[in-house]
């Protein structure tokens, strides 16, 4: 599967994918941040209510961020559509995500497909 990269900014471009997650109401559509520095994978509450989930009911798991600080991040396995495969990932929901992305970590997806990043061309790639 091959995905363009997308325009953040004027001249920035990220590897911002889209997929679908199911729910209690059904799937939803959403893009997520391919992030290889992050170890799971983490949407912002939002989602998680409009997908019908109690995100706190999750496995609780606190994630180092950037500055170095904790957040609190709670986990649920879920059924996840990636271009045409469907899978059960962790997916991981906080309200102190705070960057304005969704993001997709290793656990469920870099162990399943080989990503390859082409910053020069503007795309990624995923091999099962």
């Amino acid at each position: 599967m091959r995905f363009p990269y997308l325009q953040v900014g004027p001249r920035d471009f990220a590897p911002i994918i889209p997929l679908s997650i199911f729910g209690k109401r059904g799937w939803l559509g959403m893009e997520a941040y391919i992030d290889s520095g992050a170890s799971f994978s983490i949407f912002g509450i939002e989602r998680a209510e409009l997908l019908g989930i109690s995100y706190q009911t999750g496995r609780l798991f606190r994630a180092t961020v950037g500055d170095g600080g904790l957040i609190e991040v709670f986990i649920h396995s879920l059924r996840v559509c990636l271009g045409e495969r469907e899978f059960p990932a962790d997916i991981g929901f906080s309200k102190q995500l705070g960057i304005g992305f969704n993001l997709l970590g290793r656990r469920s997806f870099f162990d399943r497909f080989k990503i390859c990043f082409d910053d020069g061309k503007k795309f990624v790639e995923l091999h099962e």
